[in-house]
């Protein structure tokens, strides 16, 4: 049962529930699986509109909280409308056990493992987990933090490979190992009807760990997905596969430096690139330290994502973008009263919060000066900013997140203002060095430059100038003519 379900027209309460149907045994017998054992685990048949589903309950802490139903004539999936998204076989994790859990993108996959002799657990929303928001493992947390090791085994596909590294993501990669299946196949399940339990059992019990560091083959190495990347929304920035041209993406693993002058429009680039990810369904947070949020953040989204000027905000009708707003925006500010200092560690703890109940992919700090930077004794600034950089490189690559930083350059000399570079930025040249994408704004009498001034070598993206026009009627970037 892989894949997104849909809702059934009628709750639970008015199926009809059975044993399992000879239809249904015989359906699980089939795929390897003991239909004693599925019967064990609640699955039965149910009917409805005329038709026997294949239910499969989902059990936390002893309460049936939501039920997968499929038509084993068809792949047709359904939940209980407003049932809740838990771990199937959730309360395997109430065990005291060191036995390692396997994780699977779904329930058969789990049923195989389970009959092998391990402990087992299915996400309840198959593949679509890779896509960030995960809240049932960060509701199921303590539980899993009792958990020494993981096996990851999520489908061999792109889908089931950006899975896993969500899941490593969340869980940590030093208690993570990934599984290679049998030749031509994709998941667990294949693999004991092509193989046989002996071969599926080796599978798992030849798990491999998730590289952390030092040195290895390069079998150590699970198969990466293919890069994700997004546009920035700024349209003279968009790849238009132009090579005299700049281009700017937006991935995730990755850190992007962006400067320019104070109160020359940087704000109003990050409100166009925020506007965008939340249109195109990112969950994003904004570390607003220097806008206040209301109006100005929230209004600044609105105008960019409607395309209207921020004077008929007024008048249009925010009920949308709101909504939009509401559900992927997420934001961390500091009150003058507050007396906890916001430095790096706290920051990058609340990301994490983010990260792993929010589904956040893209976090932008804006800016830089504004966190508390707690130096060690007789640390050099440059020495502690190479530091600070590496962990939020390392923060980015372990929860597979894009994250963004504007950092304000130093003050030009009287008379000789131009577009600044990363090697202008107060404090270090790391901000050049550490950098996966350079991005600077500069306005000058008539127009503005952006510029790519870094892409990291196997990234996608150009370097690269490109005149733009802010135009205020409709609140978005656009080449100067």
């Amino acid at each position: 049962m892989h894949g997104n379900a849909t809702m059934p027209d009628a709750p639970i309460k008015d199926l009809k529930a059975t044993a399992l149907h000879d239809r249904h045994r015989a359906w699980i017998e089939a795929r390897g699986i003991s239909a004693d054992l599925a019967q064990k685990f609640g699955l039965e048949t149910v009917r409805r509109d005329g038709k026997a589903w294949l239910a499969v309950p989902y059990v936390e802490r002893g309460l049936t909280v939501n039920h997968k139903y499929r038509l084993t004539s068809e792949k047709r999936h359904q939940m209980d409308q407003g049932g809740k998204l838990t771990l199937w076989n959730h309360d395997c994790l109430l065990q005291d056990s060191d036995k390692p859990v396997v994780i699977c993108e779904g329930e058969w996959d789990a049923l195989t493992a389970l009959q092998l002799g391990y402990r087992a657990v299915s996400v309840p929303n198959g593949a679509s987990g890779g896509e960030g928001k995960l809240e049932y493992l960060w509701e199921a947390r303590d539980l899993l933090n009792r958990v020494q090791t993981f096996i990851l085994a999520t489908d061999n596909d792109e889908a089931g490979l950006k899975l896993r590294a969500n899941l490593v993501a969340h869980l940590g990669a030093d208690r993570c190992k990934f599984v290679d299946y049998g030749p031509e196949c994709k998941d667990l399940n294949e693999t004991l009807l092509g193989y046989g339990a002996d071969y599926a059992r080796l599978v798992l019990d030849n798990a491999k760990p998730m590289p952390v560091k030092g040195l290895y083959t390069i079998d150590d190495f699970p198969e990466r997905p293919e890069l994700t990347a997004w546009q920035t929304g700024i349209e003279p920035l968009n790849d238009t596969g132009d090579t005299s041209r700049p281009a700017l993406y937006i991935v995730p693993g990755t850190l992007t430096v962006f400067t320019g002058h104070a109160n020359m429009g940087k704000t109003t680039v990050m409100d166009s690139v925020v506007a965008h990810l939340l249109k195109v369904g990112v969950p994003t947070l904004v570390a607003s330290f220097e806008t206040d949020v209301k109006p100005i953040l929230r209004d600044g989204i609105r105008a960019a994502m409607l395309g209207c000027g921020s004077h008929e905000l007024r008048n249009a009708d925010l009920s949308a973008c709101d909504a939009l707003i509401r559900e992927r925006l997420r934001i961390i500010t500091q009150s003058v009263d507050e007396d906890q200092e916001m430095d790096l560690d706290y920051f990058l703890d609340l990301c994490r919060v983010s990260v792993q109940r929010d589904g956040t992919r893209v976090i932008i700090l804006d800016p830089w000066n504004e966190l508390e930077h707690k130096m060690r004794h007789g640390e050099p600034e440059t020495v502690y900013i190479g530091r600070a950089l590496r962990a939020i490189k390392r923060f980015a690559k372990v929860h597979d997140v894009a994250f963004w930083i504007v950092a304000h350059p130093t003050k030009p000399f009287e008379g000789k203002v131009r577009m600044p570079r990363l090697l202008d930025i107060s404090g270090s040249a790391n901000w050049a060095n550490k950098a996966d994408f350079g991005l600077s704004y500069h306005r000058g009498e008539h127009d503005a430059d952006l510029c790519v001034t870094k892409v990291r070598k196997g990234y996608p993206g150009r370097r690269g100038n490109v005149k733009v026009n802010y135009d205020f009627r409709i609140s978005r970037f656009v080449e100067a003519a």
